[in-house]
């Protein structure tokens, strides 16, 4: 996907969605829906977080911690929604985390805050 077609505002609604603090659980479809949607913008920013921390001089602090979380998100995604409530919960607003991260990470923030 270009970078021009990135609907940013999109994933900030996402992502707000996934973190926002909850008096009560959402049904599990609810948490479903959202599970598949930060899929869906986990796969459009993970190649441009990669791209943009692959531009940090290797081997400082700043490269390894970005690079090591970025090798952790497909080891999150492998564990999947979870069969309970409270751990698709606790699932969608982890990977509320990683989308954020990879937001922040992308390149398309910056251009956003302009």
């Amino acid at each position: 996907m270009d970078v021009d077609q990135v609907d940013v505002a999109q994933i900030g609604e996402a992502i707000a969605r996934a973190l926002v603090k909850r008096t009560a659980l959402p049904p599990y479809e609810e948490l479903r829906a959202l599970h598949k949607t930060l899929l869906e913008h986990v796969q459009t920013l993970m190649p441009l977080a990669e791209k943009q921390v692959d531009r940090l001089n290797r081997g400082t602090v700043a490269w390894y911690e970005k690079r090591s979380r970025l090798n952790t998100i497909p080891h999150e995604l492998a564990q999947g929604l979870g069969s309970g409530l409270q751990s698709a919960d606790w699932h969608v607003r982890s990977l509320g985390y990683t989308v954020q991260f990879l937001l922040n990470n992308s390149g398309l923030a910056q251009e956003r805050d302009r």
